[in-house]
């Protein structure tokens, strides 16, 4: 399959569902060989549907390339087998996307401490479990793309979880920094605002606070701003944190941010020029 990703291995965390799981399928159109990695192997939950081998065969039946590796970023052995199964099944690694992550309901001041612990262990220490388990192959064939997730969450700096997306962005800095000379890219991408994933509808029926409004953006511009973050090189852009909109704007062709800005909210739209 031709595309902009050909030739290229992407592992990509907890694309069992959701916004991993639209990335996956993305990725795969764009010719890129997809590593569907999270925990679920079985469909537990009807309400929560997905896993990873039912991404890795719809990348298949859209005629891309897909594995289908169980992987649990809050346990190193997991992480370092499943880097393991990559590289002898292709040899190399050339993206890394850490899009495992959970969010457990609850203010900071009344938040149990399995929780809080829990919250870190996945989204920050899982993502840097997955960074130095990829880095020891990019730095062996001089290149590679990370891409971390963060969230607008981190902005507002108002909740636990924003606590971890944070810690994830000042993580994915002070690596751009590090990594820039030997040719690999670090970012962090980050939806405008929440996208309709099975995990927000299920946390909706569950009357939890999911987003706010009900005009949401389509989860296809966050894929292709996934895309092109991966297409980018230290000399190109690195050490930064964007969401979708501002990726869009920057490195899309004018007919690609015209079919955005009609898809999109003016929310959306309005966030291309921040």
């Amino acid at each position: 399959m031709a595309g902009r990703l050909a030739g290229k291995v992407a592992v990509i965390t907890g694309a069992s569902r959701g916004l991993g799981q639209y990335c996956a399928l993305g990725f795969g159109r764009e010719g890129a060989k997809v590593v569907v990695a999270a925990r679920t192997e079985t469909v537990a939950d009807p309400r929560l549907p997905g896993s990873i081998h039912d991404t890795a065969r719809m990348i298949e039946e859209a005629g891309g390339e897909a594995i289908a590796v169980p992987c649990n970023v809050a346990n190193m052995e997991s992480v370092e087998k499943m880097v393991e199964t990559v590289l002898s099944k292709y040899g190399r690694i050339d993206i890394l996307m850490t899009n495992a992550g959970v969010q457990p309901t609850g203010g900071v001041s009344i938040l149990k401490m399995k929780s809080w612990e829990l919250e870190f262990n996945i989204n920050v220490h899982g993502t840097f479990r997955c960074i130095r388990a990829v880095l020891p192959t990019m730095q062996a064939q001089k290149s590679g793309n990370i891409i971390t997730i963060s969230s607008v969450a981190a902005e507002r700096a108002n909740s636990h979880y924003g606590a971890t997306k944070l810690a994830v962005e000042a993580m994915t800095r002070s690596l751009a920094n590090e990594l820039k000379d030997q040719n690999i890219a670090v970012n962090a991408l980050k939806p405008v605002t929440a996208i309709d994933t099975p995990g927000r509808l299920f946390g909706r029926a569950e009357g939890r606070r999911t987003g706010t409004g009900d005009e949401l953006p389509t989860e296809s511009s966050y894929v292709e701003a996934a895309i092109l973050l991966a297409l980018q090189t230290p000399g190109s852009f690195t050490g930064q944190v964007a969401n979708d909109a501002q990726l869009i704007q920057r490195f899309a062709s004018p007919d690609v941010k015209a079919r955005f800005r009609s898809e999109n909210p003016k929310s959306w739209v309005a966030a291309m020029a921040r």
